[in-house]
């Protein structure tokens, strides 16, 4: 299975080989540092591996490590749950937290998690959710009918405290 480059990481990668233009223009490399909104070292750092390795030497490495238990398609899944307050779902509690996503995550996708893992994962769904609220409208779309039915069927019988 190849390995997958994050969006995040291509766009981090666009904005090194867009340095390297700027400069091939004339650009000072305090102006391309304001301009791409990172510190100078950080932009000569490119300019040493654009000198050593070429373009090349600036694209996005896969990262090393082991592989993420929660697929791209069960993170998108759980987004998608935990921008509902939990009432929506039948779970009798006002908002998220982490012994909530935990017990969550175990039912719906037989993983386990920590609970300072699950508090990493809400906090970051949730900031991205600030972010972009729109995304999530977008992912409701790109979710089939029949995964948001799977979610709604285990979460059914997920019914009361979520303290017991």
């Amino acid at each position: 299975m190849p390995t997958q480059i994050s969006l995040a990481r291509r766009v981090q990668e666009r904005r090194r080989i867009r340095a390297i233009q700027l400069r091939e223009r004339g650009w000072t490399v305090r102006r391309i540092a304001e301009l791409l909104a990172v510190s100078t070292p950080a932009v000569y750092q490119w300019f040493a591996r654009h000198h050593t390795g070429g373009e090349e030497a600036l694209r996005a490495q896969p990262r090393t490590g082991a592989p993420r238990r929660l697929s791209e398609r069960y993170r998108r899944m759980l987004e998608l749950l935990l921008s509902a307050p939990p009432r929506e779902h039948g779970i009798n509690a006002d908002q998220w937290d982490r012994v909530l996503v935990q017990k969550a995550i175990k039912r719906l996708f037989d993983i386990d998690y920590s609970l300072q893992h699950c508090g990493r994962l809400l906090r970051t769904i949730q900031e991205q959710h600030r972010r972009q609220p729109f995304a999530f409208d977008e992912l409701r779309s790109m979710l089939s009918k029949a995964d948001i039915a799977r979610i709604r069927k285990h979460l059914g019988a997920y019914r009361g405290s979520h303290r017991t």
